[in-house]
């Protein structure tokens, strides 16, 4: 059995004014429940049920995708929060009607609809895109359930990066668009903003106001105090949107420099920090607009005064492109330490091939002869590893003990005669080659 309208719009009052993340979730998912019973359009329903679409810049999410964002919990409240701020800070100016467009509503148009259902009469003057028809009539559902229709709310089928207020409309006082994935990927935030700024009054509020994407150096082992802020490589908020209205895409592109020093073991983490509206904020673990990007390792390279080459690029499916800097490859004058030189598992070559593969991490360049190359590989299967798993464990671990214990790990304790007869045949192995 459900919740009743009461207890809905009693969840909601509930929402608005709790503090962050202490909104529990069955409420969220109750409420979600009533809006699906509502609407026809439920959160349980298989997604490939449901289809997405495809604006001039980016995918439109599909109507069930939509109904289980607003199941995240901290994401809704601080977004429903931020909204309803703007509207009271609009009104406590004395502006009436405050005229507010909302892009993207989905099935629930869950930033504004239950706020309304749950408040008196606000003045306000209020239209709706999606450009989803299940989306639509689902919206115009939850108007009449709510009694809602004595707002002028104007429902519109459309995409929102081309529509077009008519002549007779006047500019709003706010915009709300929640159209977006962590880093601004493949979703048509960015060119919302762009395209209906124009429809913006000069004082008016983009909801959310800011959108922060930023670079971090980051030690592989992720240790918080071997982070460090590389800098934020693009931002959307009102000043960028109006740059990117009249033609002007630098912001499109940014470089940030690495900075003097051994970056060695660290690697690259992409952030979104959101400001929905003045202090209501969501970062990291917040909700799945926070989710951080971590590239591998082995995906960078981080060459000491030298960029890192961001760009906005594809408007299908909107994504960054990012270069880094080619490595500086560099003849190296360091001897190597012999195959016979074994380490605490009595093996030989694998000193050798670490401190091999820990100079070319740090921009050495040493030249394998064939016969060792070969010899290598027998090595390997010899103790049952193979090249992949060696390969990326030399280039992820920093010190040649802890790769040891890591081939110990692997290969087990092994006798000395095992260890003897290993060493032979690899050592025999690579005489042979040596001589062919």
């Amino acid at each position: 059995m459900g919740i009743s309208k009461e207890q809905f719009i009693g969840f909601v009052k509930t929402l608005l004014r709790a503090k962050k993340s202490t909104v529990a979730k069955a409420e969220i998912k109750a409420m979600v429940d009533y809006l699906g019973k509502v609407t026809g359009v439920f959160s349980s329903t298989d997604m490939n049920a449901s289809e997405k679409a495809q604006t001039a810049s980016g995918v439109a999410i599909s109507p069930v995708q939509a109904a289980k964002c607003f199941e995240e919990t901290v994401r809704t409240q601080i977004f429903c929060q931020g909204v309803a701020q703007a509207i009271q800070d609009k009104i406590t100016k004395n502006i009436s009607p405050v005229r507010v467009l909302y892009a993207g509503t989905g099935p629930y148009a869950t930033l504004l609809l239950p706020l309304l259902a749950a408040s008196d009469n606000l003045p306000l003057e209020i239209t709706l895109i999606d450009i989803h028809k299940e989306n639509i009539n689902a919206v115009n559902k939850l108007i009449n359930h709510f009694d809602l229709e004595h707002y002028n709310i104007s429902v519109n089928q459309g995409d929102a990066t081309l529509w077009q207020k008519p002549p007779s409309q006047s500019d709003f006082d706010i915009v709300i668009s929640e159209t977006m994935t962590a880093l601004l990927k493949r979703e048509p935030q960015v060119y919302i903003f762009k395209h209906l700024v124009r429809y913006l009054k000069p004082c008016g509020v983009m909801i959310p106001e800011d959108v922060s994407l930023k670079a971090w150096l980051t030690k592989v082992e992720g240790e918080r105090q071997g982070t460090q802020l590389l800098g934020e490589f693009f931002r959307l908020d009102k000043q960028t949107s109006l740059a990117l209205s009249q033609g002007d895409h630098g912001s499109f592109k940014s470089n940030l420099t690495i900075p003097h020093g051994d970056w060695s073991g660290y690697t690259v983490n992409l952030t979104t920090d959101i400001i929905v509206y003045r202090n209501l904020t969501l970062t990291e673990g917040d909700c799945s607009l926070n989710i951080a990007f971590n590239f591998s390792p082995y995906d960078v390279v981080l060459e000491q005064n030298h960029p890192i080459c961001f760009e906005y690029v594809a408007p299908q499916s909107p994504d960054f492109s990012i270069l880094f800097p080619k490595a500086q490859w560099q003849a190296s004058s360091y001897t190597l330490p012999d195959s016979s030189e074994l380490g605490k598992l009595g093996l030989v070559h694998l000193k050798r091939t670490f401190q091999r593969a820990y100079m070319v991490k740090r921009g050495e360049r040493f030249t394998i002869a064939p016969h060792e190359w070969h010899a290598e590989l027998g090595l390997y299967e010899m103790l049952g590893l193979s090249c992949a798993q060696v390969s990326s464990k030399m280039y992820e671990l920093e010190n040649y003990d802890e790769f040891e214990t890591w081939i110990g790990a692997q290969v087990g304790k092994l006798s000395e005669t095992q260890t003897q007869t290993i060493n032979t045949a690899f050592l025999a192995k690579l005489e042979a080659l040596e001589q062919n």
